[in-house]
C-alpha cells in the first residue's frame, strides 16, 4: 500500500468501504485511506463520502485493517457523513447473505434494512437506562392450548429460547395476537435479550402493540408508513439499545436489536412479506437465515401454513406447534362445505348466486351478532362476459372490461377507458352478462335479502378494522375481514369454488389461507360455511382444523 499525501491514522489507516452503486460488478469492498483527522469518527458501520470513478458517492466503512491489498495509492475518505454506526456487523453480515441466497447485490438489499439518515433524530438523545425489565408474568399457562406450547413458552421464561425453532398454527376463536404478546413478554421478562416480531401491514403493528402495551418504555415500531424523522428515530432506539422490543413490518426483519434472543414473524405466507424490488427476498427466509447466523430463536406463525414453513417441519428443521386436541374440541368452529349436488337440490341456487343454506346460517347467526361474509372480489361486477357467446368482455387495450355500482357503462379495469360502444369481437353482441361478482353487489344483495339489519361491507379500497358484538352482516374481501369484538356468529365463505380454480401453483395453499383467516374471527363452535366440494384439499383442511 502506497502512503497518500494526507496523512493517515496511526492505527489501522485502511477502511473497507461498501461503495453505493447499482452496478453488480463493483458489489465489493474498496479500500480508501483513513485519514488522521477523521480517525475517531471513521468506524465501522458510519456513512461516509468517498470519491469514486471521479464522483462524490456515498458509502459505510464495513471494517478497518492495518494493510491494504491493494498495491496503489489509496484515497483517503473525503468525510464522515454521521458518526453513527448504523451498519452493525451482525447486519452487514446478513444482507451479505441475503445477497447470496438472492442473487442480488448489497445495496440492493441494504436499502430496505437501513432507513435514511435524519439528523434532527440523530441528534434525539436515548438514555441507557431506559430499557425496563418487565415482571416475570404471573399466570405461566399461556400458550397451553397448543402442543408444545408449555415447553415453547417455559424456555421463554428460562431464558433457553436461542436455537428453539417452531411453526406454529394459530389456534381458533383465539386473537393471534395474544399469542405473539405472550412469548415476547415472557423473553423480556429475563435481564437480557431481546425480541423482533415482524407482520405483514400496519395493521398487524397495531394489534401487537396494543397487545404489548405494557412494553411501549422499551418498544420500537418499524414500519414503512412513519415519516422520515419518526422512523429513523425509532431504528435509532434499536440501534442504540434502549429498544428490547422491535415490531415492524417487512424492513424490519434487518432490525439492529441487541442480543436478539427470539425472532417472530406473524402470517408468513402473506405477500406483503415479499420484498416487491430486486432481489426480491421474503422477510421468513432471512429471519430464517438470521436464527442461523446468531443462534436466536425462530417462531413462524400463521392462520394456516405456507410450503415453506410446512417444510421445515417435514424435514426437522423446525417443530410443529399445533392446537391441542382439547382445544379443537372447545373452540374449533362447525365447517360444513356445499358440495354442488347440494346446490343442485337447492331450487333458489339455480338463479341465486348465494344458496340457501348460506342464507339460513346467516340468518340464525344474526339471532346473536355479527356475521361475516367473505368474497374473492373487489368491486360490483369485476368481471364480464359476452351476453351471447359467453366471450370474456374485453377493452381495446386487452383490460378486463367491470362495472361499478350505479353504472350502466362499463369501464377498463386497465386504462380506465368507458366502452359504451362495446360489441364483442366474436358474435357482434353488445350486452355483457356478470361472470363475477364484488363485495359491493354482494352487499347488496345481503341488504334485499335482510331488510331492516345493518350491512357493513371492507375491502382494501375502503377497509373496516373492527366491529360491535351487534348484529350485522359483515361482508369483506379475503386479507380485509374486521375483527369482531366477542367474534363472529357464523363465517359464510363465497366464491370458493372458483377461487380454486385460478391458474397458479400457489391457488390451493392461497385459498387455505384465506379461509382460515376468516374461519379464525369466528367464536367457539360457531357454524361456518365454504361454497365447496368437501373433497378439495383446503375444505378438508378447514373441516378438521388441520392448517399443517
Amino acid at each position: 500500500m502506497a502512503s497518500s499525501s494526507v496523512p493517515l491514522a496511526q492505527i489501522l489507516p485502511v477502511a473497507q468501504v461498501r461503495v453505493e452503486s447499482p452496478l453488480p460488478h463493483l458489489d465489493r469492498l474498496f479500500d480508501y485511506g483513513v485519514p488522521a483527522s477523521l480517525d475517531d469518527a471513521a468506524q465501522p458501520g458510519v456513512r461516509v463520502r468517498v470519491r469514486f470513478a471521479g464522483r462524490l458517492l456515498n458509502g459505510f466503512i464495513v471494517g478497518r485493517t492495518a494493510e491494504s491489498s491493494v498495491d496503489a495509492t489509496l484515497r483517503p475518505l473525503e468525510r464522515v457523513l454521521s458518526p453513527e454506526p448504523v451498519l452493525t456487523v451482525e447486519v452487514s453480515r446478513l444482507i451479505e447473505m441475503v445477497a447470496d441466497r438472492y442473487a442480488g447485490t448489497f445495496w440492493d438489499v441494504l436499502r430496505a434494512a437501513i432507513p435514511p439518515r435524519h439528523a434532527r433524530a440523530e441528534a434525539t438523545e436515548h438514555p441507557l437506562d431506559a430499557t425496563p425489565i418487565l415482571a416475570r408474568p404471573e399466570d405461566e399457562s399461556a400458550w397451553a392450548r397448543y402442543q408444545r406450547g408449555r415447553i415453547l413458552y417455559g424456555r421463554a421464561l428460562d431464558g433457553t429460547i436461542a436455537g428453539v425453532r417452531g411453526v406454529w398454527s394459530a389456534a381458533p376463536a383465539h386473537p393471534w395476537a395474544a399469542d405473539v404478546a405472550a412469548v415476547a413478554r415472557a423473553v423480556l421478562s429475563r435481564p437480557t435479550g431481546g425480541v423482533l416480531i415482524v407482520v405483514p401491514d400496519a395493521w398487524d403493528v397495531a394489534q401487537v402493540t396494543a397487545a404489548l402495551e405494557d412494553c411501549a418504555g422499551t418498544m420500537a415500531v418499524l414500519t414503512a408508513d412513519l415519516g422520515p424523522e419518526r422512523r429513523y428515530r425509532e431504528f435509532l432506539k434499536a440501534l442504540r439499545g434502549t429498544a428490547r422490543l422491535v415490531v415492524g413490518t417487512r424492513g424490519a426483519v434487518f432490525a439492529p436489536v441487541h442480543d436478539l434472543a427470539l425472532v417472530i414473524i406473524w402470517n408468513d405466507g402473506d405477500e406483503a412479506l415479499w420484498e416487491p424490488h430486486a432481489p426480491y427476498w421474503n422477510a421468513r427466509d432471512v429471519a430464517a437465515l438470521r436464527s442461523h447466523l446468531t443462534g436466536c430463536g425462530l417462531l413462524v406463525g400463521s392462520p394456516a401454513r405456507s410450503v415453506e414453513a410446512e417444510r421445515w417441519c417435514a424435514s426437522g428443521w423446525a417443530q410443529s406447534i399445533v392446537s391441542a386436541r382439547q382445544a379443537l374440541r372447545d373452540f374449533a368452529p362447525v365447517v360444513r362445505a356445499l358440495e354442488v349436488q347440494d346446490e343442485a337440490r337447492d331450487e333458489a341456487a339455480a338463479s341465486a348466486r348465494i344458496p340457501h343454506t348460506a342464507w339460513l346460517v346467516a340468518k340464525e347467526g344474526l339471532r346473536s351478532g355479527p356475521v361475516l361474509v367473505q368474497v374473492a372480489r373487489r368491486g360490483y361486477l369485476p368481471s364480464l362476459a359476452c351476453v351471447g357467446c359467453r366471450e370474456a368482455a374485453r377493452c381495446s387495450c386487452g383490460g378486463p372490461l367491470t362495472l361499478a355500482s350505479g353504472q350502466r357503462v362499463a369501464m377498463c379495469g386497465w386504462c380506465g377507458a368507458l366502452s359504451g360502444s362495446w360489441a364483442c369481437p366474436n358474435c357482434g353482441a353488445q350486452r355483457f352478462r356478470a361472470v363475477a361478482v364484488g363485495v359491493e353487489r354482494t352487499a347488496e344483495e345481503f341488504g334485499r335479502a335482510f331488510q331492516g339489519e345493518r350491512i357493513i361491507w371492507s375491502s382494501a379500497e375502503q377497509m373496516k378494522r373492527s366491529v360491535g358484538p351487534e348484529p350485522a352482516v359483515v361482508i369483506a374481501t379475503a386479507g380485509a375481514e374486521p375483527v369482531a369484538d366477542g367474534g363472529y356468529a357464523a363465517v359464510v365463505i363465497l366464491d370458493a369454488r372458483g377461487s380454486m380454480m385460478r391458474q397458479s401453483l400457489r391457488t390451493l395453499e392461497e385459498c387455505a389461507h384465506r379461509w382460515f383467516s376468516a374461519a379464525m374471527l369466528a367464536r367457539p363452535r360457531a357454524h361456518v360455511i365454504v361454497t365447496a366440494d368437501t373433497g378439495a384439499p383446503p375444505v378438508q383442511a378447514l373441516v378438521r382444523w388441520d392448517a399443517s
